[in-house]
């Protein structure tokens, strides 16, 4: 008994002892916190002896000839024992001397033509692809280019081949800005995968919004390594769609997603058609007869890529088990209109759901609601860039986001997102991310909670569409106070259930006017009077006008 009593205290003496060590080391750069988008590639040339410990690494300091020389010739194991150099500006007395000396031997890096070094000038992005592909002898070349990397250019042979080794895949804007001085950040990423480092990295889920303009393009990466591509916004986008793929180390798409025919949805997704290997299409099946519907579906064809027409609730991904899913909520071959053709999915890992509208109407979200027990989502894509077409009130209930992302061009000829929608989404507390004012958007999870890569929407006035200048009035001499509820003629008049004759007893209501309001309410009753102002032609001072004299 005393025997393991004394047994337990060393080994808690000697736990204890250990402690201050391995927090020493866990804090060994104070700007490298474990949060650190780099911080495991940074570690793992610390413990390599790449790079030595300090109180700060400089993650965004520049990098200088010298201090690559050291580190790539530390990472391939060149003497760095001090030296003699041939260069007048690096003596024997300089610490980097034998570092210096061993990597011009090797190849790796030369002097200027004047016979000088210049160990203090900075290294550029271009330089160092030359380096690393010098110094690890990479050979073969990957068949991408770079929007700023022209064939013949110096760096043009050594980009390509740190692309093929999977060092580097650029921007997600197409380019690797070669002329940009080298961080020391990014010297450390590109040298620990040169050296074979492999990043470990815990189960996530992470579905892109990809900025397309007016339009949807959606990437979803399930924790299991699937790439899911859901539209692909207009022809025009499908470069920008390509590139951000590649950005992402997406090198094939298990299924391609054309929610339905329109050209904001399937443009883009011609070019990636051509530009990156795809498993599976999954198409609503609409028939259509534009140009472009038509050429998506030969190019399909001519692929040989597999054609899948979904099923209302097909699970297409994972099981009623499995901590992936993913599911077709509903699909119409035969709608009336390319929009309620949309194919809606509801996907989610573990704890936390997406649902992806498409341009889906409140038709169909009332058969989501009266079909299926559970339409709640912790993410929602709101339907139809947040048209008012989509999103009643009803539905964003039922589904009550915490987070909802809205699809749309920045001053949209549609007045998208409309201010009906986003009170709607308000009233529920849901925060709202915009592909118009933050650009491409990331929400990751972890199964259990969520995070978005964007700040929430930020706008001070709710969005309404761009009214029309009102027509000015003509001057009277006895202007009258504004119309007060008459019983005489019975205000106050219900626009929900007004009669075509009897709306235009509203004061500023003609045929057309009145028109306009029955279509209208025929797909989203009034809620609020203030919504009228949504009707085409119903400005602030034809509605304080008529204020007085309607209800709902």
């Amino acid at each position: 008994m005393f025997k393991r009593i004394i047994l337990s205290l060393m080994t808690m003496m000697l736990v204890i002892g250990l402690l201050p060590h391995k927090q020493a080391s866990a804090n060994t750069f104070s700007d490298v916190p474990t949060s650190h988008e780099y911080y495991q590639e940074i570690m793992y040339l610390l413990d390599k002896g790449v790079i030595s410990s300090g109180s700060k690494y400089g993650v965004n300091d520049k990098v200088t000839r010298q201090e690559v020389a050291v580190m790539v010739s530390k990472a391939i194991g060149l003497d760095g024992k001090q030296a003699a150099t041939k260069f007048p500006d690096v003596p024997t007395s300089n610490a980097s001397s034998g570092y210096i000396n061993s990597a011009v031997n090797a190849g790796i890096i030369n002097g200027y033509p004047d016979g000088t070094f210049k160990p203090d000038a900075l290294v550029t992005r271009g330089h160092m692809a030359a380096f690393i592909a010098r110094g690890f002898k990479l050979n073969e070349e990957a068949n991408v280019t770079f929007k700023d990397v022209p064939k013949g250019s110096t760096a043009y042979e050594p980009i390509r081949k740190l692309a093929h080794k999977n060092i580097t895949t650029g921007y997600a804007d197409g380019t690797f800005k070669p002329n940009e001085n080298l961080s020391r950040a990014h010297i450390s990423v590109f040298l620990a995968r040169a050296m074979g480092f492999k990043k470990t990295v815990a189960k996530e889920m992470k579905v892109h919004f990809i900025d397309v303009g007016q339009g949807d393009s959606i990437l979803i990466q399930s924790p299991n390594g699937e790439n899911i591509l859901v539209d692909g916004g207009t022809k025009s986008a499908g470069s920008h769609v390509v590139a951000f793929l590649k950005s992402k180390g997406v090198k094939k798409l298990n299924y391609v997603v054309a929610t339905h025919p329109d050209a904001d949805h399937i443009g883009g997704l011609i070019t990636v058609l051509n530009s990156i290997p795809v498993d599976n299409f999954v198409n609503s099946g609409q028939a259509h007869t534009t140009q472009t519907y038509a050429e998506l579906l030969m190019l399909v064809d001519s692929k040989n890529i597999k054609y899948i027409e979904p099923k209302k609730a097909d699970i297409m991904l994972g099981s009623w088990t499995s901590d992936f899913y993913l599911q077709v909520l509903y699909v119409d071959s035969l709608a009336s209109n390319s929009n309620d053709a949309s194919i809606v999915i509801k996907t989610g890992y573990k704890e936390v759901d997406f649902l992806l509208m498409g341009d889906a109407g409140i038709d169909i979200e009332n058969y989501l609601m009266t079909t299926y027990d559970d339409i709640s989502a912790d993410i929602l894509k709101a339907g139809h860039h947040g048209s008012n077409t989509s999103s009643s009130t009803n539905f964003i209930n039922s589904v009550n986001p915490s987070t909802t992302l809205l699809s749309y061009g920045k001053d949209n000829s549609y007045g998208h997102p409309h201010g009906d929608v986003v009170n709607r989404l308000d009233a529920v507390g849901s925060k709202i991310y915009s592909t118009a004012q933050s650009g491409d958007i990331t929400v990751t999870t972890n199964g259990t909670t969520h995070s978005v890569s964007a700040k929430p929407w930020t706008a001070n006035v709710t969005p309404k569409p761009v009214p029309k200048p009102e027509a000015k009035p003509e001057p009277k001499p006895d202007p009258k106070p504004d119309p007060k509820p008459d019983s005489s003629v019975g205000y106050p008049i219900n626009i929900n259930t007004a009669s075509y004759e009897r709306l235009q007893e509203i004061t500023g209501v003609g045929p057309v006017i009145a028109q306009r309001i029955i279509d209208y309410r025929k797909s989203r009753p009034f809620t609020s009077k203030a919504q009228l102002k949504n009707v085409k032609g119903i400005g602030e001072v034809t509605y304080q006008k008529m204020v007085n004299q309607i209800s709902i």
